[in-house]
């Protein structure tokens, strides 16, 4: 008996890492650094500096002083957001972040794609906010590693270039998000559908949106 719960205590902690390091505040990162060194463009260093600084500022270290303010004040009870009411806080906050992000910080005439994928990132938002409304809650994991490979997709697709192996990888690591997901009983197997479908849809919607019209 020992042994199993040892056993299922590492496991327990295995799952936890793995969500914190593909934890949806990290992801736009992520896909920034990503985008720039799989670009076939070239971009000038300090420009792409300047930017990630920018978001790491403000996609990052501001969200978590917000998240830190909400326990303080007690409005959430647990940095993990685990009800449907402290999610609906943080969404509303984080709507905000991204329409500023895709507002202020990023050029779409520069970086059309990137701007792209933050303003699916806000629309995501705006609907998790609207379910948790609802008392609703999909899992945001699963929003933001469906919404990071469904950009990478078309961004491929759209600038030909052939990041199949890439892609294949986006596709394991967002299968480990969502098993250790399944395996801390943070979701059921039906909000970890819908986070799939809202990160999907609305990353699919603004990036034709965006280039069709701009």
């Amino acid at each position: 008996m020992k042994n199993i719960l040892q056993k299922r205590s590492f496991s327990a902690w295995i799952a936890e890492v793995i969500s914190l390091l593909l934890h949806p505040v990290f992801i736009p990162l992520y896909t920034v650094v990503l985008y720039f060194y799989l670009s076939p463009r070239y971009f000038l260093p300090q420009n792409i500096y300047s930017l990630f600084s920018y978001l790491l500022i403000v996609s990052i270290i501001i969200p978590l002083l917000f998240l830190l303010m909400l326990r303080l004040i007690r409005i959430v009870e647990s940095i993990k957001l685990k009800t449907a009411r402290e999610r609906l806080f943080f969404s509303v906050i984080m709507t905000s972040v991204y329409f500023i992000i895709f507002n202020k910080l990023i050029d779409y005439h520069d970086y059309i794609e990137l701007y792209s994928f933050f303003f699916g990132i806000f629309l995501s938002l705006a609907m998790l906010a609207v379910f948790n409304y609802q008392k609703i809650k999909p899992s945001i994991h699963a929003v933001a590693v469906s919404g990071m490979l469904t950009f990478f997709i078309m961004w491929s697709y759209y600038s030909r270039v052939n990041i199949l192996n890439v892609l294949s990888a986006f596709i394991m690591l967002g299968a480990f998000a969502i098993a250790a997901r399944l395996y801390l009983q943070a979701h059921s197997f039906r909000e970890i559908v819908m986070g799939l479908m809202i990160g999907v849809l609305m990353q699919v919607i603004a990036f034709y949106y965006i280039l069709e019209f701009f």
